[in-house]
């Protein structure tokens, strides 16, 4: 007779040996490879371009040795001579990356052990071509780098189908000339190049508060260049992916609450519930990203990003579901029954919804609202009345709180954010 503790422990080992075969389990998914490790599935990219790093034997010089044979297979094998000075910043930049130990392990940099190709065919040639890199070269190539980090940290993407960004773009053409940023090769080049690079240990010399690093590689980044400033600036200049829609409706909101009639829409609109027009969750939401945005991203969980528990993103959004879709649905009416409101850009976003009969129908209340002022206000600019003069006239006409009036409470709760 079997024991019920002895089946237990029997199929908890059956578990854990298969938890030891995942660690071997590759599998495709659209063209792309995973691999289970460290309790995640993780992509693996091109194995051929995964740069080598063997920080045990320095002199070997492996890492130059990769770098130069990654370039070097790429495209028809020009990419060398027609862009030397983008190659000289790779491969110095590799070369830092295994010295200081500034390297991404896992997914995209390996050990010698485990490589799956031998760069030592070209061994003397990439040795050679290393003594032409200077101190710029690696400055431009580490900058290239941080770039390529502040795109993860915005739009979950290093590079994307195409250079993304303003300054991965202005960069590349700056220091490589305007005709890399049309070079197929430079942009396979890129798309190896700036997975090698620590994400935390960059982020977190980049200053995004709360990133999850340990006492070791703190250590290893204390020789990492300071970043520009205006690389720091640029961390907050959007919020971390995953997050987008809840700065465009704050910025929505405040955009209207600018425009010359805010002071005479109401705001709630009337509605069976009118909570779901509620501005202060969305205020205190942006606070809280902007002041630890790496909570927030989208990926914060799946890499341990953060010192905090990550935030689950679509809990968050289900949570907030009806308000979302009211406040944009009160955006796209507003946008549409006034004229000339200075937030017309607004409109080309896809997340505000487009106004139609149908949007019109599921919020009657809001429309008749907005558009018995636009009525009234019609009426006054048919007799020339400028804008001031319309809502001297108006605003006094009805008692309920206005939109104006609605954000000016928020923008005073949240003061800090508007310096």
């Amino acid at each position: 007779m079997v024991l019920t503790s002895d089946a237990l422990i029997s199929v908890a080992d059956s578990i854990l040996d298969s938890m030891g075969d995942l660690e071997k389990l590759e599998y495709n998914k659209k063209g792309r490879k995973y691999r289970f490790v460290n309790n995640n599935f993780q992509r693996i990219r091109e194995e051929d371009k995964h740069l080598i790093v063997n920080p045990d034997k320095l002199d070997d010089f492996v890492s130059v040795q990769s770098a130069y044979y990654i370039l070097s297979s790429i495209g028809d094998g020009e990419l060398i001579t027609n862009y030397p000075d983008f190659c000289l910043s790779i491969i110095g930049v590799a070369r830092e990356l295994e010295v200081n130990k500034w390297y991404e392990e896992g997914s995209s940099v390996t050990t010698a052990a485990y490589a799956k190709y031998n760069p030592v065919e070209v061994k003397e040639e990439a040795l050679e071509f290393y003594k032409k890199v200077t101190e710029t070269h690696i400055t431009q190539g580490l900058n290239l780098l941080m770039i390529s980090k502040l795109n993860f940290l915005h739009t979950d993407h290093h590079i994307g189908t195409k250079l993304e960004g303003h300054y991965m773009s202005l960069f590349i053409s700056s220091y490589y000339g305007q005709d890399s940023l049309s070079s197929h090769d430079i942009l396979i080049a890129l798309k190896s190049f700036v997975h090698w690079g620590n994400i935390k240990g960059i982020l977190f010399k980049l200053e995004v508060p709360n990133i999850n690093v340990d006492e070791e590689l703190k250590e290893n980044f204390k020789k990492f260049p300071d970043p520009m400033e205006e690389f720091k600036v640029h961390v907050y200049d959007r919020y971390p992916s995953g997050t987008s829609k809840y700065s465009l409706i704050r910025k929505s909101i405040d955009v209207l609450a600018d425009s010359p009639f805010a002071k005479l829409v109401p705001y709630p609109p009337p509605s069976k519930d009118s909570k779901v027009y509620d501005l202060q969750w969305i205020y205190q939401l942006c606070h809280d990203i902007e002041k630890n945005p790496i909570k927030y991203h989208l990926r914060s969980s799946i890499k341990n990003l953060s010192i905090d528990e990550p935030i689950n993103l679509t809990e968050l959004s289900n949570t907030y579901s009806t308000n979302i879709a009211s406040i944009l649905a009160y955006v796209s009416i507003f946008m549409n029954v006034f004229e000339n409101t200075d937030g017309s850009f607004l409109m080309q976003h896809s997340k505000i919804p487009k106004f139609n009969e149908s949007l019109i129908s599921k919020y009657q209340s809001t429309y008749d609202c907005l558009n018995t002022v636009s009525a009234k206000v019609n009426d006054y600019k048919d007799k020339n009345w400028n804008d001031e003069d319309i809502v001297l006239r108006l605003e006094h006409e009805s008692s309920l709180p206005s939109l104006y009036e609605a954000v000016l409470e928020m923008r005073e709760l949240f003061s800090d954010d508007y310096e």
